[in-house]
């Protein structure tokens, strides 16, 4: 892989924006090259053939994931608040990052089945985060009992679903306008309600209340 950092961050910020439009199988290396101002000999030569150039921006994509969350959710925060952190770091990564949304679908959708053996790890670390809020918080007698798995899917696939819903709720916004529905509100919204909603369903009853801000 090259060492001029300049050429590379071309090569895997387009590479990104064509593998979240068309996946793993569709996007092309012509395309690729074409975008970050190379020629397919040069990508060949700086980053590897199409397989390694995928590991390297799922790699890349994964652990600015992880090590966002990691430092959203930091072990000091109390459960409502490192929840809040988390869902909104989401919401911040998905608005900056519109690819890695389409990516995760378009993973989710094949089963895996480009998803290199490295991103493990990225995914061990991610998931980490989730699993320590509700671990911190049984241990503290703040939240019931959950299924980290059910937790973090339920905050990430509500997410990509609004993130990749977008075109059609602006579509029907100003019809949904007249009954009542706000179908064009920003991701930010979406994450606060989803940290509402997730804070109060696993807050211990007697407990004080683990919402951000200390809402009842």
């Amino acid at each position: 892989m090259t060492d001029d950092p300049d050429v590379l961050t071309r090569i895997l910020d387009a590479a990104a924006e064509e593998f979240g439009r068309d996946g793993f199988a569709g996007a092309k290396v012509e395309a690729i090259a074409r975008r970050a101002g190379v020629n397919k000999a040069g990508l060949y030569y700086h980053v590897g053939n199409k397989e390694k150039l995928y590991e390297t921006v799922l790699l890349r994509l994964f652990g600015q994931v992880a090590g966002t969350l990691e430092q959203a959710a930091a072990p000091g925060l109390a459960p409502g608040e490192a929840l809040a952190g988390l869902t909104a770091a989401l919401a911040g990564l998905f608005s900056r990052l519109p690819m890695l949304p389409r990516i995760m679908a378009l993973e989710m959708a094949s089963g895996g089945a480009s998803m290199p053996a490295g991103a493990m790890t990225e995914f061990r670390r991610i998931f980490g985060v989730t699993r320590g809020i509700l671990v911190r918080g049984q241990a503290a007698g703040l939240l019931r009992p959950a299924e980290p798995v059910f937790v973090h899917l339920a905050l990430v696939g509500s997410l990509i679903v609004y993130c990749l819903s977008e075109p059609l709720r602006l579509r029907f916004a100003a019809m949904a306008r007249g009954m009542g529905l706000e179908m064009d509100r920003p991701i930010e919204a979406m994450a606060a309600f989803l940290a509402e909603v997730m804070g109060r369903g696993l807050s211990v009853a007697d407990a004080p209340s683990c919402i951000s801000g200390g809402a009842a």
